[in-house]
């Protein structure tokens, strides 16, 4: 699951921002998201009850199971997540190091200035977010020797 995201991540950053013909290209308008925000685990999980209750017709004495089933596989699920997120911060910081080190003295620099436009994006998401959807302190990005956080 790692390397999935770092090659997602290295991926997307290699299109955006290495792609030829990038200074030609217009910037993207601003389109609005119909929900820019992830429902919290809670909501999705009474959201996938409820259309499970309607498509296949649960009896109320099944609901209260596989409500609790559901619960139960959310919290392992965010306890072996917990255990990756450190190792994939780390290769993400790498893998966006070693990204730095191929471009150019200009190239970096305009790599710097969306990756800056990018942080002030998520900073303005997170302020907007309830209490309980903003990450735990400490979920920042990697900071990179060249001085500004990647990603």
């Amino acid at each position: 699951m790692v390397i999935f995201g770092t090659g997602v991540v290295t991926g997307g950053l290699l299109v955006r921002h290495a792609g030829p013909g990038r200074e030609h290209r217009q910037p993207r308008p601003n389109i609005a998201v119909h929900n820019p925000q992830p429902s919290p685990a809670g909501l999705m999980r009474i959201d996938f009850l409820r259309r499970m209750e309607r498509e296949l017709d649960l009896t109320p004495a099944q609901r209260e199971p596989i409500e609790k089933i559901l619960k139960e596989g959310q919290e392992r699920t965010k306890k072996i997540m917990e255990t990756v997120e450190a190792p994939r911060r780390e290769e993400l910081k790498r893998t966006i190091e070693e990204f730095r080190a191929v471009l150019t003295p200009e190239q970096l620099k305009r790599f710097n200035e969306s990756v800056k436009q990018q942080q002030q994006r998520a900073r303005e998401q997170r302020k907007a977010a309830p209490p309980r959807e903003r990450p735990p302190a400490g979920n920042t990005p990697a900071t990179t020797n060249s001085g500004s956080s990647a990603l």
